[in-house]
């Protein structure tokens, strides 16, 4: 029988020291344990796991077939919020395998069950995601209508790291649409606030934006 604390802490040792084949090892263990035991909720927590350390490893087929699993337990389950969360990252993967309508689609079944459940937090990250999804697409007006939804989003639940990473992304939108005075706006309060989180790394980048914002809102 599989002593559950002790492949808890295999678990836990193995990501710390980022041997993801060993931990692979000790979720497959679990999930397997979990399923012998009927626990659905815990077999989709495992096989959940499993799909976010393939992704991690850049093998984001063997993590979408992960995701799938854990999917069709959570809706068996009825567990909305796992869904909801499930659902949406695997709308970012499909996003990075560039199956855009297969993107748009999870997404916008994340964003409803997100609605529906009360998932505010959970709302702007999708809302953030398909705007990246449309960028992607060069439709940028789309874009910037959900970049600007998860902004809102952001500034309503104080959540500064979020708004600044999100207003970057609507600035560039802006940018690419041609609206240099609202890029510029979105750039300045970028950078604020990344100053004052002390997240200066983003700082370089963001200067040059708005000094390009600047030089061509000047331009006659």
């Amino acid at each position: 029988m599989i002593d559950s604390g002790q492949l808890q802490r295999q678990l836990r040792v193995a990501l710390q020291n980022g041997n993801y084949e060993e931990a692979i090892a000790c979720l497959e263990q679990a999930a397997a344990a979990a399923q012998e035991a009927k626990d659905r909720a815990a077999e989709g927590r495992h096989l959940g796991n499993l799909a976010l350390i393939y992704n991690r490893l850049q093998r984001p087929d063997a993590a979408l077939g992960y995701f799938q699993q854990a999917l069709s337990l959570a809706r068996a389950d009825g567990d909305r919020m796992t869904e909801d969360g499930l659902l949406g990252n695997m709308g970012n993967i499909l996003r990075e395998l560039r199956r855009f309508d297969d993107a748009i689609e999870h997404l916008n079944q994340a964003l409803l069950i997100a609605q529906e459940i009360g998932d505010i937090r959970g709302r702007g990250i999708w809302l953030s995601n398909l705007g990246l999804v449309y960028d992607d697409l060069a439709e940028p007006a789309k874009a910037a209508d959900y970049h600007a939804q998860s902004v809102m989003i952001a500034r309503q639940l104080q959540d500064w790291r979020g708004l600044a990473l999100r207003l970057e992304k609507l600035g560039n939108t802006w940018f690419n649409i041609g609206n240099h005075e609202d890029a510029l706006q979105c750039f300045i309060e970028a950078y604020q606030l990344f100053e004052s989180l002390g997240l200066v790394d983003a700082l370089p980048g963001l200067q040059q934006n708005i000094n390009f914002a600047i030089s061509l809102r000047n331009m006659p």
